[in-house]
């Protein structure tokens, strides 16, 4: 009886070291096919553009307009 699950233990050690070894041959063919192809990687892609922080045409008018408003009721103000 010990001798038939020492016997199943080693079946089942044989029967996980055969699975390693084709994964394992897998693995090395996968990974010759890589080392052959280097052309075959993606550039690495560029860091995104910073947005612009100048001011839009509309928000340039708008604080144009409150300058000049805030100038000529200070001159009105200082007169």
């Amino acid at each position: 009886m010990e001798q038939i699950s020492r016997d199943e233990r080693i079946s089942s050690i044989e029967n996980k070291l055969n699975s390693l070894i084709q994964r394992l041959s897998t693995l090395e063919r996968r990974l010759s096919i890589l080392e052959r192809s280097p052309g075959t990687l993606k550039a690495p892609t560029p860091p995104p553009r910073p947005t612009s922080s100048q001011p839009t045409k509309i928000n340039h008018n708008y604080l144009n307009r409150a300058i000049r408003t805030a100038r000529r009721d200070y001159e009105r103000k200082y007169r």
